[in-house]
């Protein structure tokens, strides 16, 4: 029997994300998914490896049709990994799923740190030259 763990007892919703080492991904991206693939034949997929919390299929604004692509938020950043592990290359409906973890949508610090340092550490400018021409 697997004990259950302890809840977190933090009370009040602010969820404040202390800064971890790598990405806390839980959000998977699948590309390749046929055009007529519903959210809930990925849930049913995707919830035999874990506990899937949101599915999501972004369709174009003007044609309403698929963009071939899906968003799948997981509950815990272990089972999205491994539904990654499990998924990728999985065959649904005559096609290979590609599962890689999806880029956070909010800022996250490496943005932030996105400069460029010379080998003294000193910063060194950045956007000089080159964005001179147009269309």
């Amino acid at each position: 029997g697997s004990g259950g763990g302890g809840g977190s007892g933090d009370g009040g919703n602010q969820k404040r994300d202390e800064p971890t080492s790598g990405p806390t991904g839980l959000s998977l991206l699948v590309r390749n998914i046929s055009q007529d693939i519903q959210t809930e034949d990925l849930r049913d997929a995707f919830s035999r490896v874990g506990e899937v919390r949101d599915v999501y299929i972004p369709r174009d604004f003007h044609s309403q049709q698929p963009k071939g692509f899906a968003f799948i938020e997981f509950a815990s950043h272990d089972q999205a990994r491994e539904a990654r592990d499990e998924m990728d290359n999985f065959m649904m409906r005559g096609r290979h799923l590609e599962v890689v973890f999806a880029q956070e949508r909010r800022k996250t610090p490496n943005e932030m740190r996105g400069r460029v340092v010379d080998g003294n550490g000193n910063e060194v400018p950045q956007g000089r030259g080159g964005d001179r021409g147009g269309d």
